[in-house]
């Protein structure tokens, strides 16, 4: 071949490699299918007997348009962290470990979402709790102080897929409604009854209520039915303001969407307002497991959600939200996951199930040392708990699910074989449970008490102030561990617990209007001080903080 001959070849072929790259390039932009988002939507202490035309009729409208509903879904614990572990990560709470505040699941799980991070995926959380320790670990970016609709407005036409979840609080105690959900109650209580009136406004007022500091009757049911379902009303509002975006905005056909609850509430049925951590009494009867389970998923075709307006009466639960998602996305988790492929995999009408709680949650008073956790299992229509105190099972209680779905009747003393039948898988995974240990903290530096530096002192503060970010800051080694303890509220009417923090300076980001109606404001006063980890004696003075509107 000539050197002329050959030039031209090559040429040619460098040529025809330019215009199969850009080919490439115009398929990969234009041709390649667009991996599908998902936004992930739990609502706070939403009971599945509420998911009803006259309390959630958008909600109702939008699963039969082209939605899946599933009517046998229960939750896995009594409160809220290890239930959205369970969704965000399929594992169970026996696997977890996360019984109580500052627990978080192993560090060395490499979970889903850190999954679809490492391969492309924008993974998002918006509100301040989530920057809370149980929340540890689950491969979450916390943008907080934003409603989902601007979030999701600003994601259109990138081309980066996301995964964002959002968690609607206001359904959670206290129960006030906005006026134009508030129900009548001078027509759900009593004439002249100043007592209930009373009782009322603490479930209107309180965040939590803790087992014994209100005198409920059995009369006060209906009213604070009525009030919680104000706020589902007002929940099924927000959705269908939402609804009415991810339809026009196009996300409807590349983004699966998942809406359920954390856990529900109980209204009464054994005598408390609430779940575990409000109550300090968790238990996992049905109107606290049973929640709400909605899925939206595009059809393969790139058209609009198909299947859709479908019911789907098998039991299933929490565990099984992120295989199916994950399926739907083509990736495989590294984490094995227990649940299975809603949409792809048969589930059998008697499917066991199985949930753990400690008692106190998110509020237990020694999370290195809980002593009272409670235990149930579903098989068929039989639905067995157990107590358990300082590793012990103190307590069994069976009911016939078919006959008496309220589990209003014990009847373990007839049936003894279905007993030591049920009890033995439950007893087994309890005693095989993750027990989280305290880690080993890193005082370092001269040991001397941190200075508050910001806020430089106590004060008022009000929403305005922390709705575009709230910091706090110490004189201290930026490579030793710390401990802010917390007090908020006081009397019948008070919480508090601990934030690890690694350095000096822990930002919380903005501080969204939710949070800060639900759990700030109501108590009052917010004490803090910040100290060495590992040591009682090196502790800063308290700073009180007084929230205002």
């Amino acid at each position: 071949m000539s050197r002329r001959s050959f030039s031209i070849s090559l040429a040619a072929a460098v040529l025809a490699l330019a215009l199969g790259l850009a080919g490439y390039a115009a398929w990969h932009r234009h041709g390649q299918p667009k991996r599908l988002n998902v936004v992930i939507l739990t609502v706070e202490s939403f009971r599945a007997d509420f998911v009803r035309p006259d309390v959630t009729p958008n909600l109702l409208a939008a699963a039969a348009e082209s939605g899946i509903r599933f009517t046998g879904h229960r939750t896995i614990s009594a409160w809220t962290a290890p239930n959205v572990i369970s969704v965000l990560t399929g594992t169970n709470p026996f696997a977890q470990g996360v019984h109580a505040q500052r627990q978080a699941v192993p560090p060395e799980w490499k979970v889903p979402l850190e999954t679809l991070s490492d391969l492309g995926w924008r993974v998002t959380g918006l509100q301040s709790f989530m920057q809370i320790d149980t929340f540890r670990g689950l491969g979450l970016a916390i943008e907080p102080g934003e409603e989902p609709v601007p979030w999701l407005e600003r994601q259109a036409g990138a081309a980066t897929p996301f995964v964002l979840w959002h968690h609607y609080l206001p359904t959670h105690l206290p129960y006030r409604p906005s006026a134009d959900f508030m129900p009548d109650l001078a027509a759900l209580l009593p004439a002249g009854d100043q007592a209930a009136r009373e009782r009322m406004d603490a479930v209107m007022t309180r965040p939590t209520i803790r087992t014994g500091t209100v005198a409920f009757e059995p009369t006060d049911r209906p009213a604070i039915a009525a009030l919680h379902a104000g706020t589902y009303r007002e929940f099924d509002a927000w959705f269908g303001r939402f609804w009415s975006f991810f339809k026009a905005s196009g996300l409807d056909r590349d983004t699966i969407l998942v809406v359920t609850a954390d856990h529900g509430d109980e209204h009464l049925e054994r005598g408390h307002v609430g779940h575990a951590s409000t109550t300090h009494d968790g238990h996992l009867h049905e109107e606290v497991t049973r929640i709400p389970l909605f899925l939206w998923v595009p059809g393969a075709g790139g058209g609009r959600n198909e299947p859709g307006g479908r019911v789907v009466e098998a039991p299933t639960d929490h565990l099984d939200i992120m295989p199916t998602v994950m399926r739907r996305l083509g990736i495989a988790a590294e984490l094995p996951l227990a649940g299975r492929d809603l949409l792809a995999d048969p589930i059998a009408p008697d499917r066991p199930w199985m949930a753990l709680t400690s008692r106190a949650g998110f509020q237990e008073p020694d999370p290195d040392a809980i002593r009272d956790y409670r235990t149930a299992i579903v098989e068929g229509g039989w639905k067995l708990h157990l107590d358990h105190r300082d590793g012990a099972v103190v307590s069994r209680r069976l009911y016939d699910l078919g006959s008496d779905p309220g589990e209003l009747a014990d009847v373990a003393a007839l049936h003894p074989g279905t007993v030591e039948r049920l009890s033995g898988p439950l007893e087994s995974a309890f005693a095989a449970r993750r027990i989280v240990r305290p880690a080993a903290a890193n005082p370092g530096g001269d040991g001397a008490a941190p200075v508050w530096r910001v806020p430089a002192a106590s004060g008022t503060v009000s929403h305005q102030q922390v709705s575009g970010g709230f910091r706090m800051e110490w004189a201290g080694d930026p490579a030793t561990d710390y401990v802010i303890q917390y007090e908020a509220g006081e009397g019948l009417l008070s919480l508090k617990g601990e934030l690890e923090v690694k350095g000096s300076v822990r930002e919380f980001g903005p501080v969204d209007a939710a949070y800060w109606k639900t759990f700030i404001l109501p108590y009052g006063k917010v004490r803090m001080r910040v100290g060495l980890a590992g040591r009682g004696d090196r502790w800063s003075d308290w700073l009180v903080m007084t929230p205002v509107p």
